[in-house]
């Protein structure tokens, strides 16, 4: 972050736009949480399980019982900044949703730093931080406790560390320090969510199509970074703490991809448009689109969700947008079928197109699209709970991808939908 804002002050033009973005999210931020009936309500979607351990340490104390080996699906590194900020300012539900609306600020300062070496200048900045705002679910978690957005601020801080020390003629020092700070990023976010190894990934095979052989620092510190994991897992048994294993493991299933195919629509679909507009060969998109049907009619997911969660019998639930969207439409299951078929051909044509236009964004463009394809790859060795929300952890960069890539006239409907999107979950949750 210090190394952000000296080399923003460096360029004064671009560093005053910056601040002008991060006040305009702020009064949005802000303005939601007194404006909405957030701060009179009670936990929403998972905060009355994620409050309890960060209570427990609040109240208790922090030791082993607490710290460690406490029961959520969520890491120490989510839980534990909640903790000690959350204390400080009062311990409160509310006080610690306000974390996340300012965990949320300062994702949107690195954002726009990365927006700025993607070559997107000034007045420019505002178009990211509306993205920023508009990414399904990111306006409802940055209110709440969820550990999306404190995630976010995670993984932002690695992609920030490899574009600062992956540039062509960069110092030697900065060579060991960047991919240092990188593998800092990337164990505390592995303490968070295992779904940060999808955008460890994305930076490995993005750093090797940039710089080749030479790329080995950043594959050595994401090595490094999951040795780091081990010890945790080894404690707990399992990928989340003992209690909640049946909800989320290992094992292997199709109807997760089939699934976050489907989901990837409101992110990502509109690519499918612009890869068909430009590529030479319209045969990825379609054969992607293809895809994406066959999955569905061979490996429909089951919608319908119990009204209790089994902590003892292993069980599974499909549950977001996508799902609600299928449901509302028709409650035959053909029908159902038949349309969560097309969002999967949507979804998986708009990763294909993604693919097609990555190069006008370079590094940017070409992190989001492996981070993706890794993340929805990796729900196929998975059972459990699967959730929309799933994709935002690897979909931060979005907004910068969104205006690279997209034509205005794709741009301003894209924005359009998203922000009918954000309107109906804020509705809805806060």
């Amino acid at each position: 972050l210090i190394f952000c804002v000296a080399e923003m002050l460096e360029s004064r033009s671009n560093f005053s736009w910056i601040i002008s973005a991060a006040i305009v999210v702020a009064i949005v931020l802000f303005g939601v949480r007194w404006s909405s009936g957030i701060l009179n309500k009670g936990p929403v979607l998972d905060e009355k399980y994620i409050i309890v351990p960060i209570n427990d340490i609040i109240t208790k104390g922090w030791t082993l019982k607490t710290a460690i080996d406490f029961q959520e699906t969520k890491g120490p590194a989510m839980i534990w900044q909640y903790a000690f900020f959350g204390k400080m300012l009062g311990g409160t539900l509310n006080d610690l949703r306000l974390i996340s609306v300012w965990s949320s600020l300062l994702c949107l300062v690195l954002l726009t730093w990365i927006a700025v070496r993607s070559s997107v200048y000034r007045k420019d900045l505002y178009f990211i931080a509306i993205g920023w705002l508009l990414l399904p679910y990111n306006l409802v978690f940055s209110e709440i406790v969820m550990g999306e957005v404190s995630f976010s601020l995670l993984s932002l801080f690695a992609v920030v560390a490899f574009i600062w020390g992956i540039q062509e003629n960069a110092p030697a020092s900065r060579r060991f320090l960047a991919p240092l700070l990188y593998c800092i990023a990337i164990a505390v976010a592995l303490h968070s969510r295992i779904h940060v190894v999808a955008l460890a990934g994305g930076i490995c095979f993005t750093a090797f199509a940039f710089s080749g052989l030479r790329s080995w620092p950043w594959w050595v510190a994401s090595i490094l970074a999951g040795l780091l994991r081990i010890p945790l897992w080894v404690r707990w048994g399992g990928l989340v703490s003992p209690e909640y294993q049946t909800l989320h493991g290992l094992g292997f299933r199709l109807e997760s991809l089939s699934y976050l195919a489907a989901a990837m629509v409101p992110f990502i679909g509109v690519f499918a448009i612009e890869g068909w507009r430009i590529a030479k060969s319209k045969a990825i998109i379609l054969s992607s689109f293809i895809v994406g049907v066959l999955l569905v009619l061979f490996a429909m997911p089951i919608l319908d969700v119990p009204e209790v969660i089994d902590y003892v019998n292993n069980s599974e639930r499909f549950q977001g947008i996508a799902a609600t969207l299928v449901k509302r439409i028709s409650s035959n299951g053909a029908v159902q079928q038949g349309v969560l078929a097309l969002l999967a051909g949507i979804g998986l044509s708009g990763l294909a197109g993604l693919w097609v236009c990555k190069d006008k964004t370079r590094l940017v463009g070409s992190i989001t699209f492996w981070s993706l394809t890794f993340g929805w790859l990796l729900y196929a060795m998975t059972r459990g709970f699967v959730f929309d929300r799933f994709l935002l952890t690897w979909s931060f960069l979005l907004p910068i991808v969104w205006f690279k890539i997209l034509p205005k006239w794709l741009l301003i409907p894209q924005y359009v939908l998203l922000a009918v999107i954000a309107a109906w979950l804020s509705v809805t949750w806060l």
